[in-house]
């Protein structure tokens, strides 16, 4: 087998990546070092796999947190244009992470490919919004019972007394810090559909955070007060959840769905004027 440098210019990777990569490689009796060079001592068993099926690369987040906060930030908006080789040398990700990750999103429909390699925000109506809402009730109130059913010592507990600890931080400097709810917002409905093991609600979870976590603020009028009042049903639920009132907890999930579906609904309207 080669020596590290030339493993690192026929990867394309790292020196600290390759000694890695070795390192494991010996552990697991696959090579042994021989001076500069490697010796391979047999071929590798399915055991010595990582299991990656459902695990998204750094580059996959990269370029979904780079185009998502082109939206937060009003610099996409709906019937803007944008090619798929500007958003690869922006964000520091391949044309291929890039044409993925929106091939991925045009599922949602408010993304559309035009030719040329590029693509178009797109308006969504208010037929697909309340579709959305309708299916997004559903999905999560089941979620929320199955959450509820963990027991006490389970680490869910303390993931949600600490993002309780992060509302409040931003609740009581709002209106410097109301930029920050829409991870808190992703974070909490995150941890809730986590509880339901189907591979489809991850599925559903990216749309719904594409659209009602981000879409939305393309109508920025009266965003600090949505935020606020929203920050303050996220607390509402989490002191429910966090002291198990299993009745309030629900009844808050609930109400705060109720209010997200009226201020997407709004933004729709919004929009079309």
């Amino acid at each position: 087998m080669a020596n590290d440098i030339e493993l690192t210019k026929l990867l394309n990777i790292s020196r600290t990546t390759v000694r890695s990569c070795v390192e494991y490689l010996e552990e697991q009796g696959i090579v042994k070092r021989d001076g500069p060079n490697k010796v391979v001592l047999r071929n590798p068993k399915d055991t010595d796999f990582f299991d990656i099926k459902d695990k998204d690369s750094t580059k996959d987040i990269q370029i979904e947190k780079y185009f998502l906060n082109l939206i937060n930030t009003g610099q996409l908006l709906p019937g803007d244009r944008f090619s798929e080789l500007s958003l690869a040398k922006n964000s520091g990700c391949t044309t291929i992470t890039v044409r993925e990750f929106l091939i991925k999103f045009s599922n949602n429909g408010l993304i559309e490919k035009i030719p040329r390699g590029r693509w178009k925000m797109v308006k969504f109506d208010e037929d697909f919004a309340r579709e959305l809402v309708s299916f997004r009730k559903m999905v999560e109130m089941h979620a929320i019972s199955e959450l509820l059913k963990r027991p006490k010592d389970h680490p869910v507990w303390e993931e949600l007394r600490e993002l309780l600890v992060r509302h409040q931080e931003v609740s009581n400097d709002m209106e410097n810090r109301y930029m920050e709810f829409p991870d808190l917002d992703r974070a909490l409905h995150f941890i809730i559909l986590q509880s339901v093991k189907n591979r489809f609600t991850q599925q559903f979870f990216d749309i719904v955070s594409f659209v009602c976590h981000y879409h939305y603020q393309w109508d920025k009028k009266g965003e600090l007060e949505r935020f606020t009042v929203a920050i303050n049903e996220h607390i509402d639920l989490l002191n429910n959840l966090i002291t198990h009132n299993n009745a309030g907890a629900i009844m808050s999930l609930a109400t705060h769905l109720e209010t997200a579906e009226i201020t997407l609904l709004r933004c729709v309207h919004g929009l079309e004027k």
